[in-house]
């Protein structure tokens, strides 16, 4: 592995941005005759950053003064979209091209070896179980989503691939990036190639994942805050446990069915000295993984209700980093 991954990632999801003052831009995406456009691309290149639109059309992402957004879904024409000093809301409307199969920034076919998985299945609309299961119903879920995503990754060189034609699932046991064009034929993207991804669920809910050798050498760890003094990462790895289920007689323990049992790690990641440090779900431990700034943890946390969970870490995460 190249020395410069030796640290988690400093800037992907925020590129090389300039000292220039940012805003955040709201955005419809619809066609010619006002309906609305679901998994829209919508780009900076410049910046590098990137985002889709949900089921209504809707998208929002961080600008810059001279930023030009990029347009694109398969089968219409992309479009350009440059920024007016005191944008806050665009409008983008694209154009039937008549050809599904076409459109798109980026067409050329993402970097991945030729190598199908040959532990894999597929059921359904993408989703992946293996076929060694043998007993009751099988419960949880070895990939992050139960379906191949809208999404794109990261290359080293901090560029954004994205490509119409495909979709991915993240390998939760393996740590690997699951790439499909076809929902038939499975790829795993190389680990030098994809420094970090992007996934969007069938209910927009949007999913980062980096690589940090600093925490894990073979899995990717999902980005929950994002800033330039810390990130809160979570690690998830997931074991394959066989059921166990004994009657005998009066007595019976066990499970009758297979299960995918998910188990996370949280880290803070501190970008001035490089260290992660692990904590637990509980105000004591986090706090401890804050220490250096105690009062401004303890001011944050006190702030925010609600149980400690990821949706509790970002706010968290948003609070330390201003």
């Amino acid at each position: 592995m190249k020395k410069t991954l030796l640290f988690c990632l400093a800037g992907l999801a925020a590129g090389q941005l300039a000292k220039a003052q940012t805003a955040t831009v709201t955005g419809t995406a619809q066609d010619q005759k006002g309906g609305f456009l679901h998994y829209v691309f919508v780009e900076d290149s410049k910046y590098k950053t990137a985002t889709f639109s949900d089921s209504l059309g809707n998208f929002s992402i961080t600008v810059h003064p001279d930023s030009k957004l990029q347009c694109a879904l398969a089968g219409y024409g992309d479009t350009t979209i440059s920024m007016a000093p005191g944008t806050t809301h665009v409008q983008v409307t694209l154009k039937d091209a008549g050809d599904a199969s076409s459109g798109g920034l980026h067409i050329a076919v993402a970097d991945v070896r030729n190598n199908p998985l040959k532990d894999l299945v597929n059921v359904g609309d993408g989703g992946m179980i293996m076929p060694t299961h043998e007993k009751g119903t099988l419960r949880g879920n070895k990939y992050l989503l139960d379906f191949f995503a809208h999404g794109y990754f990261v290359n080293p060189a901090g560029d954004i691939v994205y490509n119409p034609r495909s979709l991915y699932d993240y390998d939760k046991m393996g740590g690997g990036l699951l790439i499909t064009n076809d929902l038939k034929n499975i790829r795993q993207v190389v680990w030098d190639q994809a420094p970090a991804f992007t996934l969007f669920s069938k209910t927009d809910a949007r999913y980062d994942f980096e690589q940090c050798p600093a925490i894990d050498q073979t899995h990717y760890v999902q980005v929950l805050a994002s800033g330039s003094k810390y990130k809160i990462y979570k690690l998830i790895k997931t074991k394959f446990v066989r059921a166990d289920y004994v009657n005998n007689g009066p007595a019976a323990h066990g499970n009758d069915y297979d299960e995918y049992q998910d188990d996370a790690d949280y880290y803070v990641f501190d970008m001035q000295t490089k260290q992660p440090a692990k904590f637990s779900l509980r105000k004591k431990s986090v706090r401890e993984a804050f220490a250096k700034e105690a009062d401004k943890v303890n001011k944050a946390m006190s702030e925010l209700s609600g149980s400690i969970d990821d949706a509790y870490l970002a706010k968290l995460g948003t609070a330390m980093n201003q």
